[in-house]
């Protein structure tokens, strides 16, 4: 654990999910290829797109409407949406095609449990901070394990621009009747999480473990740790 400013105690916790309560890599990844999957089974007007032509799709969306990147639910069923109207669907059919698609794919996204050492320690922590998730991602916290552990749970998309933008960050202060220097917000990622917080008056502690991250520093954080655990040391 590094201090790079001295420490004043807060008062909330907020958190980043994915890659700093677990390792988000393998359930996505299983996602995707579940996706792809099904499209290829599932759905026969597309049956013959490659992984790489769906990435096309997402590109054009994205491209048409960049607001979109920062969401990853409503960029998702744009781009399953545009796929399956090109390829000769009503658009009424195109879009429900692509809702029920992605509440499968949500679902097989979700099929996960935090581990047990991290869920442990929020436990742990929430009995002396008010703890709040922050997160770009989509994943279904009740299903992994994390129901009811967050006082606020603040997903990108909607009225929420994605971080590193202040949009969440700021409305938990509101929700929450804080200050921004009253909360510090833990996450792995040195632009959205350790930036995005910095900029919006959060105290920062970066769970830095991948050094390579180190190079691309816009805002240095209060604390770089590099493990989890190592948060017992604010009880």
């Amino acid at each position: 654990m590094i201090f790079y400013r001295s420490w004043s105690p807060v008062q909330a916790l907020s958190f980043d999910l994915d890659d700093t309560l677990y390792d988000n890599w393998p359930y996505i990844m299983r996602a995707e290829q579940w996706l792809i999957d099904h499209l290829k089974d599932q759905v026969h007007v597309t049956a013959h797109l490659t992984a790489s032509q769906w990435q096309g799709y997402k590109r054009q969306v994205i491209k048409r409407k960049p607001e979109l990147k920062g969401d990853v639910s409503a960029c998702r069923v744009a781009w399953l949406s545009l796929a399956f109207t090109e390829h000769g669907m009503a658009e009424a059919e195109a879009s429900n095609l692509a809702e029920n698609i992605f509440k499968e794919f949500l679902a097989v996204r979700s099929d996960f449990v935090v581990p047990a050492e991290s869920l442990t320690l929020l436990q742990n922590l929430a009995k002396r901070y008010r703890l709040v998730a922050i997160t770009n991602g989509n994943v279904d916290i009740a299903k992994i394990g994390l129901g009811g552990l967050f006082e606020l749970e603040l997903k990108a998309g909607g009225e929420f621009r994605a971080k590193p933008a202040a949009d969440m960050y700021l409305y938990a202060c509101e929700q929450l009747q804080l200050a921004p220097q009253q909360i510090a917000h833990v996450g792995d990622h040195c632009i959205t999480d350790v930036a995005g917080a910095t900029k919006a008056g959060y105290r920062s502690i970066w769970l830095n473990q991948n050094s390579q991250q180190a190079r691309k520093l816009q805002a240095l954080p209060d604390i770089e740790i590099s493990q989890l655990a190592q948060l017992q040391h604010l009880l």
